[in-house]
């Protein structure tokens, strides 16, 4: 187990050194290091308690479920997650701002999102999450064996360990790793409210940008939002289905849109940015790092299709625009 933790330790002092290069491409690998060490621990966490639910059978039964005990040896992260807050390992602030964290090591990696602006802080916050969540992990036993091997980087955090207990030594580690990272300083509210805010105004440009190009006379920002939700629904499979189940018109039939906009229920029928703007200025006001963090989540998760909506939707005009000119411009050539 000394080893196990030598190599969390390890791992996390890295992490912090690829910080320190304020770099973005050493952000995201310093970002990846450090979810490494927090699923690892979780793991071995799950691993001590199916071991104490082994060995010290309580007369009233399990103290865990132990389908939750199970899961967590699966590869969901939150299923992990679930167990240490069962245990008691994470609070339940804590345990949200892992599967937030998690959530952004996920993109970051098989979805290559950059998350610009957001990225070091984010990085920096997990690892004084990972530094809470090491500090406290209690393994079942602290045991180490001759082909142990301490890397350079954990004898900079304890020494020798011959005066103190390992349990000892490895709690001041933690709290020494997690002065090393907030020594890199935080700035994770004041740039997830800048990244959001950037956000916000780049969906205004957007609409604005819809309802001035969409007709010659152009169009109410409350209808550009129903319009990007309208079309791309009204020929979907689930738009066609709506249609058939109740009563609807053909989708080849001129009045079908104007039927599915009439009769469907859209989730936004108004201009969304005045109250975006008023959860970006929630989120300025916010203190604690958590609450400011599942803040933002929520804000882009609950957005994300209606932003997606308004961004494929200005992204067609555009086009349609620029081969319109293209068009014109070749006439023009032609003529000369």
């Amino acid at each position: 187990m000394i080893q196990f933790l030598a190599d969390q330790l390890d791992q996390l002092d890295l992490a912090l050194d690829q910080l320190a290069l304020k770099d973005r491409n050493f952000d995201r690998f310093a970002l990846m290091l450090i979810d490494n060490v927090v699923e690892l621990t979780l793991h071995q966490h799950a691993q001590d308690i199916r071991l104490d639910v082994e060995l010290y059978r309580p007369d009233d039964g399990p103290r865990y479920d132990p389908k939750v005990v199970a899961a967590a040896f699966g590869s969901y992260f939150d299923a992990k997650v679930k167990l240490a807050r069962t245990t008691g390992l994470v609070t339940g602030e804590l345990a949200d701002t892992l599967q937030y964290l998690h959530g952004f090591r996920n993109t970051a990696y098989h979805r290559g999102a950059r998350h610009e602006g957001i990225l070091r802080a984010l990085a920096l916050f997990y690892a004084r999450s990972a530094c809470q969540v090491l500090s406290q992990f209690e393994p079942s036993y602290f045991m180490s064996i001759s082909m142990d091997h301490m890397p350079h980087r954990v004898v900079k955090y304890l020494g020798a360990m011959q005066s103190m207990l390992p349990r000892d030594a490895f709690k001041q580690a933690w709290q020494r790793l997690d002065a090393v990272a907030a020594h890199q300083g935080d700035t994770l509210i004041a740039d997830l409210r800048a990244d959001m805010e950037k956000t916000v105004e780049g969906a205004d440009e957007q609409i604005t940008f819809l309802a001035v190009n969409t007709t010659a006379a152009g169009i109410a920002r409350d209808e550009v939002i129903l319009d990007c939700q309208v079309w791309p629904f009204a020929y979907s499979e689930q738009g066609q289905d709506f249609a058939a189940t109740n009563g609807g018109p053909d989708p080849s039939t001129p009045g079908y849109v104007a039927w599915i906009e009439q009769h469907y229920s859209w989730p936004h029928r108004a201009d969304p940015i005045p109250s975006w703007r008023n959860r970006a200025a929630l989120l300025a006001a916010e203190r604690n790092p958590h609450v400011a963090l599942k803040k933002y989540c929520e804000f882009m998760n609950q957005t994300e299709a209606l932003r997606t909506a308004i961004d494929t939707t200005a992204s067609q005009l555009d086009a349609h625009i620029e081969n319109a000119v293209d068009s014109m411009r070749e006439e023009r050539h032609l003529d000369l």
